[in-house]
């Protein structure tokens, strides 16, 4: 990295040869004068700049870290780079070589730069002499990455955040440019126009001075009033300049000011009189106006990058300095993990003194600039020379105090304060790009700050290269140009008699030239510094915060060693035994027991037993991003992880994010759990033609895809029964049925579904769904002691498990309605809302909610199935033949006779046929937009479910839950998906049913009528929770001590319900983990092969 020693040992080395180089002046020599000792600032250029690719760039990204918060206030830390092989790894992707290029290539020309001064008195002993080729390369490779670094700072700061986003299409970048290219445009624009109108008005000015100015009796004349002679005031940098009130050029010239200069002690006699025409006056004073205003366009222009410098150093200032200086003391910190070498403690000191005057030093910059912008003092030049107002007012109480005169140099402290402007610029811009980019990484605007720049949550930062090669880019090409951008400056302000083209302008002066460049330097610094201050004033409230926070800086090594030496599978195993047995109750009660375990690895695996709760709950977003906890602590490496997000995604109806999510997966050859899930989000999109009905015929006796089957004839139908029972005996199977279950009892057939639950309990006795399905069918049935009964057999195993208590609440006990499915089933419509984007996949929040009809349909159709088949309503999408009339008929008529009407007013055939044309064609477009926008799949207000949604209304298919059968959120389900054998619900929108051939309406009714006139005779199940205290006042029908649920199952078939009890950790030491060879993934397309019995 350029560490700050460096660069200030750099600085002080060109000011030291600033004094020894020749004074000539500058020479530019043309192309035809070529010298090959010319060319060496190129080579040297080159060369310095590959050894900065190769060893100086992936040394300064070598100890990137990331930290994420797993407990309150306290964070893992996750080493992403140690050595330069990672570093380098890390920068290879595409992306990241844009950013890489583009601050070489500054790095590049200020280096180019630095040998052409140097060499010339090194070795060729003579003036500066530069070669004109080298310095339009040079022009080159320092404006590229100035231009480009707001436009790549403002882009980073609007695009997406998510990794699951972060690849985008073709499209979608070329919007995204265009949009960043308006919004600099928009920023840009009245700049211009004020600085164009301010420029055309400087004529108007001079003339109306020179009017005024006339003297005599004769009339103003224009030609000899331009050629006129006047004397301009040169102290000033801004117009009109004043006049001095001579009467010849020799009388200008000697107009004189005696200034001591603070820094070399010497009095200078500094003539600002300058005799000139009033043709050059109104030239110079447009000159100044246009360098004004190109100056604010500058400033306007490079405001993206700018804010993002002082949101970043705000919030990050906190994390830095007390990390900065943990490091002088010798300490590890999140920021620097190895010990710290002499020298790294020598820089962080640097660093810390920057850092902790940077709020003082912005108050200064802000208050400077305001008061010589107001005042413009006669000294301005000094005071900004100087550090601003604090620098001046410490040099003059110095100066004036006879006693602090003697002891300090008044030299040396003026060297020192005029240093410091250049060392600020220089040091805490080009050195602290590495420091914001680890901090960048490590997440210190979260954990000390509040306002900065978030390119990635720090979990995907630690799982996905793809946010990591953002925050690089966005690192190396955001800054590059701003720093560099403010040390040309800086160099042109103290050695413009050793830079090309420094002294171009004839109209202006050497000082104003410099008052000009310091100025602008104390614009950018003043910005940058006063976006600094108030982010910095947000944040410092949490500098003790930052104190506080606990960071476990090696959780990986502790992890696998413990793995190694005492059996830490043992805790992923019962995790995943929990998981699997859909036992709510045992991951709940793993989170908050006291395990003797390593406890990083106990985190891990609570964090996983969490992920795995709320996504059986179908709590997706919770889940994912769980899950991508898990997958930070692991270092990307977890593929349950990273399909569990894949598998949210789906459910959450974001099926381009787990598209991208799957591409990350480090998969065995032989798995083929991803070529499911893949399979399942293709399916989901009918529209898309990636996969058709025949590709489910390439799957052999596989679970998912047998029920995806039955699930699209079962949509057709509203059919509530399943048979994938009698092909499958797994876990899939036994969730499906119990879906089943929850469609029986809404179509009023609760004695078929009793049967199927205590069927479902044989076969499962510790399935806690079948014994919450087999009580909920005793109450449609008004067995409520016995469903009671099979309750308090629920309550002693699992009381932890929320649908055991969404069960006590439908039996008329108290539970906690924070609980999403206790909300669900007694909570009030306000308890319920807030629960309509957590749960995605479960249609019955959208139905408790007012106009949630169409959320319910895209989450789950079979949730109104009951409804339909009463008002024999049939799952069609298509419209109608009505609206297909006026569609396609009616309206291409009525634009028809638009242009016929005009036709026979105006006669103009080709003005009629034009505009019936357009309107046509407007009609087709409208039409087929329309169209595309219903088959956008989203979760929620996806216009073709709202139009779906509508006519269900017109049919009075409304979701009424006072005639829906309690419970039965805990029961339905859609499609399934597998992932490690545990078992999620995506559920099943109404639009699958496009995969469907159509079938006429009036033969689909005749088919349904029986079932419609059986339900409509049945009687309806119980739909609300039963009253408190309810025992006391409905006596039990009869006495008998055998448990409702072994009466039920039979006696021969009832086994009690057994609770998971934790288990103690087993000492067994292992040897090295074996891995086993990973492989990329494959193209995920769908044309698959399954085999093997499903049985587990």
């Amino acid at each position: 990295m350029m560490k700050p020693v460096r660069l200030v040992s750099i600085l002080f080395g060109l000011s030291f040869f600033s004094a020894i180089v020749s004074a000539d002046s500058v020479e530019i020599l043309s192309t035809g004068e070529l010298n090959i000792d010319l060319l060496l600032p190129i080579v040297v250029g080159i060369i310095t700049s590959l050894l900065l690719w190769r060893f100086l760039l992936p040394s300064s990204l070598s100890n990137l870290q990331v930290a994420f918060e797993i407990d309150e206030g306290f964070y893992e830390v996750h080493r992403l780079t140690k050595t330069r092989t990672d570093a380098l790894k890390m920068i290879r992707p595409r992306p990241v070589l844009i950013g890489v290029l583009l601050y070489l290539m500054a790095m590049a020309g200020i280096l180019i730069i630095v040998t052409d001064v140097l060499d010339d008195s090194l070795f060729w002993n003579r003036g500066p002499t530069y070669y004109q080729p080298v310095l339009l390369m040079t022009s080159l490779l320092l404006a590229l990455p100035i231009v480009l670094s707001p436009f790549i700072s403002l882009y980073a700061q609007i695009s997406r955040k998510s990794a699951a986003d972060s690849i985008v299409t073709t499209r979608e970048w070329v919007l995204n440019v265009v949009s960043v290219i308006i919004v600099i445009a928009v920023i840009i624009a009245p700049v211009a126009y004020l600085g164009y109108s301010d420029y055309n008005s400087v004529q108007d000015d001079i003339d109306q001075l020179m009017i005024s100015e006339w003297k005599g009796d004769n009339e103003f004349d224009y030609d000899i009033a331009y050629a006129s002679y006047v004397c301009i005031d040169t102290r000033g940098i801004h117009a009109p300049l004043p006049l001095i009130d001579v009467l010849d050029q020799e009388a200008c010239e000697l107009q004189s000011q005696l200034i001591t200069d603070p820094v070399t002690q010497e009095i200078e006699d500094y003539r600002f009189g300058k005799w000139v025409t009033n043709e050059i006056r109104g030239d110079t004073d447009r000159m100044l106006v246009l360098i004004e205003w190109a100056s604010v366009g500058l400033l306007v222009f490079m405001a993206p990058t700018i804010v993002a410098y002082g949101r970043i150093m705000g919030a990050s200032w906190n994390m830095l300095v007390r990390n900065k200086y943990r490091t002088i003391r010798g300490h590890t910190t999140p920021i620097d993990p190895d010990s710290p070498s002499i020298i790294k403690r020598i820089n962080s000191g640097i660093l810390v003194i920057f850092l902790g005057t940077m709020p003082l030093a912005a108050l200064n910059g802000i208050s400077t600039l305001a008061w010589t912008r107001l005042e413009e003092p006669d000294n301005l030049r000094f005071i900004l020379d100087l550090g601003g107002i604090i620098g001046n007012t410490l040099l003059m109480f110095v100066e004036g105090n006879e006693f602090l005169s003697r002891l300090v140099d008044l030299k040396g402290l003026a060297l020192v304060l005029a240093a410091y402007l250049m060392l600020n610029v220089s040091v805490v811009g080009l050195a602290l790009i590495f420091e914001m980019i680890r901090n960048l990484f490590l997440g210190g605007q979260v954990i000390g700050g509040i306002g900065g720049v978030v390119l990635g949550q720090p979990r995907e930062i630690r799982a996905e290269s793809i946010v990591q090669s953002r925050i690089i880019a966005f690192g190396l090409a955001g800054f590059a140009g701003y720093s560099v951008l403010l040390l040309i400056m800086q160099v042109y302000k103290e050695w413009a008699e050793l830079m090309p083209y420094a002294n171009s302008s004839e109209l202006l002066t050497a000082s104003q030239v410099e008052l000009m460049l310091l100025q602008e330097t104390w614009n950018f610094i003043a910005f940058g510094q006063g976006v600094f201050i108030l982010i910095w004033l947000l944040s410092v409230g949490r500098w003790k915060t930052v104190g506080t926070t606990k960071f476990d800086l090696a959780p990986d090594e502790r992890r696998s060693g413990a793995a190694r030496t005492t059996s830490g599978n043992w805790i992923r195993d019962y995790v995943m035994r929990a998981a699997i047995d859909d036992d709510i109750a045992t991951l709940r009660r793993f989170q908050n027991d006291n395990i003797a375990a390593d406890e990083s690895l106990l985190r891990l695996e609570r964090t996983r037993a969490r992920m795995f709760e709320y996504a059986m709950r179908g709590l997706w977003p919770n889940a994912i991003e769980t899950a991508k906890t898990v997958l930070a602590q692991q270092g990307g490496e977890d593929d349950e992880a990273r399909m569990i997000i894949a598998v949210g995604h789906i459910a959450s109806r974001r099926l381009d994010a787990a598209k991208v999510t799957l591409k990350g997966l480090i998969m065995d050859d032989n798995d083929e759990e991803p070529e499911l899930v893949e399979f399942v989000s293709e399916w989901l999109d009918p529209w898309a033609d990636r996969v058709t009905d025949d590709d489910l015929y390439d799957w052999e006796n596989e679970a998912t895809i047998d029920h995806i089957k039955e699930l699209q004839s079962k949509l057709e139908s509203w059919d509530p029964i399943s048979e994938i029972g009698h092909v499958h005996r797994n876990r899939l199977a036994h969730i499906a049925l119990i879906s089943s279950v929850a469609q029986l009892r809404a179509q009023r057939r609760s004695d078929e579904a009793l049967q199927l639950a205590v069927g479902l309990v044989r076969r499962y006795p510790n399935s806690v769904r079948a014994r919450i399905a087999s009580a909920l069918c005793c109450l449609d049935l008004g067995e409520w002691h016995d469903a009671l009964e099979i309750f308090r057999d629920l309550q002693q195993v699992s009381p932890e498990d929320p649908r055991v208590m969404a069960l006590s609440s439908i039996l008329g006990l108290k539970a906690d309605v924070n609980e999403f499915e206790v909300a669900l089933a007694v909570g009030s419509v306000a308890e319920k809302k807030p629960w309509l984007d957590q749960a995605p996949s479960n249609p019955y929040v959208g139905l408790a909610v007012k106009g949630g009809l169409d959320e319910a349909l895209n989450a789950n159709a079979l949730a109104v199935a009951h409804e339909a088949v009463e008002r024999m309503v049939p799952p069609h999408i298509s419209i109608s033949f009505a609206q297909m009339a006026i569609r396609w008929f009616i309206l291409p008529l009525l634009w028809l006779s638009v242009g016929a009407v005009i036709l026979l007013e105006t006669g103009n055939s080709e003005y009629a046929a034009a505009l019936s044309l357009i309107l046509l064609i407007s009609h087709a477009s409208v039409v087929r937009f329309r169209n595309q926008a219903g088959r956008e799949v989203k979760h929620r207000n996806q216009s073709l479910m709202v139009m779906m949604a509508n006519r269900f209304r017109k049919n009075q298919v409304v979701g009424d839950p006072s005639r829906a059968p309690i419970g039965n959120h805990l029961l339905m389900s859609g499609i399934l998906v597998e992932v490690g054998g545990i078992i999620f619900d995506v559920g099943m929108p109404l639009w699958l049913i496009e995969r469907n051939r159509p079938m006429r309406e009036r033969a689909w009714k005749s088919f349904m009528l029986d079932r419609m006139k059986s339900l409509r005779d049945s009687d309806l199940p119980r739909t609300q929770p039963l009253p408190n205290r309810w025992w006391l006042r409905r006596p039990k029908p009869y006495d008998s001590d055998v448990p409702a649920m072994e009466r039920l199952v039979g006696p021969v078939h009832y086994r009690p319900m057994h609770r998971t009890e934790t288990p103690t950790q087993k000492p067994n030491v292992k040897g090295p983990p074996s891995m086993s060879r990973k492989s990329s993934p494959k193209d995920l397309n769908v044309k698959f092969r399954r085999g093997s019995v499903t049985e587990r």
